[in-house]
């Protein structure tokens, strides 16, 4: 050991003495170009100080979360990390750090919902998502994009935050003879996993490890708020789990391609007709291959474009490290209060195709760009629209009697009341499918409170998976 030590302290020696013998020969040749061409030198200079000043600046929320609760490299730093510290660190991505490549990487995700045929079929039979309607079809992919962002924006523990949840739940018991409680789990692993896969693939840096394990216990309590009946102690668990739901239930189906076609088409709804083969070209391409074949684009797919989209995707990134500063705004896509009608509004930038509860402005109506909507016939944010606000207990598609309307939201707000007086591992009550799709007795007991969870009369007719 004493050799190998004295080796070690011998080779950093050499290191140095290299070192600082290569400083003079560096000062002449700078000089020597300086002394040519002045300009040159000093505008490289002043780049390479500003580009260092932006890579500085953009990490510096990061950091100061790694100094603030010790997070490092080490699982052991975080494997004891609490609720409010995940979501700290998740808003520190979508909200800051990663706002534009996160909403891109769930809603990219959120095409793979279409590739289990029990999930597109009841969401194209209800009638709302492929509406001919445009209005009508938008109306709920907008219900659905703001109540998605404000179950991860929302601090868990608020009243937003329970409203939110407590409505989802509402909608899924009232299909909850045809959702299952591991489809809804399936989808929780996929709005986790998103954000953390494209902002690996694209973003101007890697996430750190307590980061994606941050959105991990972010995720594990939104799945047991949602009634998820089986809820994993630990990720490799959810991993396990969800491959052996893709191995069950991910496959084509006519059902998979009209509701994805439906995303696709409110996605481009707002670009000229001339743009949008090209569009749904790309948003093709930049779909995972499972995806890809699940929902029917097989024949559209191009395998070089993808590689295209990626390369620019990367270099955007390296651009942003050293070229942007930070932001001075968080990106919030979610309300923080409530309006002067006591009730709630979205940022424009929310879902700004068809602009749903966004408050009416001076800039969104006579603006640029508000001009230029009304020129093409687009909508702006109006009365209509839901302009003076909503409620969250009457968001997503309302039923057509007034008082089964009013009981539905009247469970809403007894179930928000009910979230908020438990704490975490409380597991919220929907009325799902009473069998699983794949979670059986071999799972284990999972995380949360057994309440409302699977019985072993539920489990029985499972076998172990192989």
């Amino acid at each position: 050991m004493s050799n190998l030590n004295a080796t070690n302290e011998s080779n950093v020696q050499g290191i140095l003495e290299y070192g600082y013998s290569t400083v003079p020969i560096l000062q002449e040749r700078l000089h020597g170009v300086y002394s040519k061409r002045p300009n040159f030198t000093i505008v490289l200079t002043l780049l390479l100080v500003y580009m260092a000043m932006v890579a500085y600046f953009r990490f510096n929320n990061v950091n100061r979360l790694k100094k603030k609760h010790g997070f490092t490299s080490d699982p052991r730093t975080f494997d004891k990390m609490t609720v409010e510290q995940a979501q700290e660190v998740q808003r520190n991505l979508a909200e800051w750090d990663f706002p534009v490549v996160y909403e891109f990487g769930w809603i990219v995700e959120f095409f793979k919902t279409c590739t289990a045929p029990a999930v597109s079929k009841v969401i194209c039979e209800s009638g709302h998502f492929t509406s001919t309607d445009d209005l009508m079809s938008h109306a709920r992919q907008q219900d659905t994009v703001c109540l998605m962002t404000a179950m991860m924006a929302q601090p868990l523990g608020s009243e937003f935050s329970a409203l939110c949840l407590a409505r989802i739940n509402e909608h899924h018991s009232k299909y909850g003879n045809r959702i299952n409680s591991d489809t809804v789990l399936w989808l929780c692993w996929m709005f986790m996993y998103g954000p953390i896969h494209w902002i690996n693939r694209g973003g101007w840096r890697k996430l750190e490890p307590f980061e994606s394990h941050a959105m991990w216990i972010v995720w594990r309590e939104l799945a047991l708020r949602m009634g998820c009946k089986w809820v994993p102690t630990y990720l490799y668990e959810l991993h396990n789990f969800r491959e052996q739901y893709v191995f069950q239930e991910q496959k084509p189906s006519k059902w998979n391609t009209l509701f994805s076609d439906a995303i696709m088409n409110d996605i481009t709804y707002k670009l000229p007709w001339f743009l949008k083969p090209a569009a749904r070209k790309c948003v093709i391409a930049s779909l995972d291959p499972d995806v890809v074949w699940a929902n029917g684009y097989t024949a559209e797919y191009s395998p070089v474009l993808r590689q295209v989209l990626f390369s620019i995707l990367k270099t955007w990134g390296l651009f942003q490290r050293y070229f942007c500063l930070p932001r001075i705004w968080g990106r919030v896509l979610t309300p923080n209060g409530y309006n002067d009608n006591g009730l709630i509004n979205f940022p424009d930038y929310t879902f700004p195709n068809t602009p749903y509860y966004v408050a009416v402005t001076f800039w969104n109506q006579w603006g640029p760009w508000a001009w230029f909507d009304r020129y093409r016939g687009m909508p702006i944010p109006s009365d209509e629209l839901g302009a003076n606000g909503v409620k969250w207990e009457s968001m997503g598609a309302k039923l057509k009697d007034p008082d089964l309307q009013y009981a539905s939201e009247v469970r809403v707000r007894a179930q928000a009341y009910e979230i908020l007086q438990h704490g975490w591992g409380y597991r919220a009550k929907v009325r799902f499918q009473e069998k699983s799709l794949v979670v059986d007795k071999h799972f284990g007991p999972g995380y949360g409170s057994r309440e409302n969870a699977y019985t072993e009369k539920e489990l029985a007719a499972k076998g172990p998976w192989k």
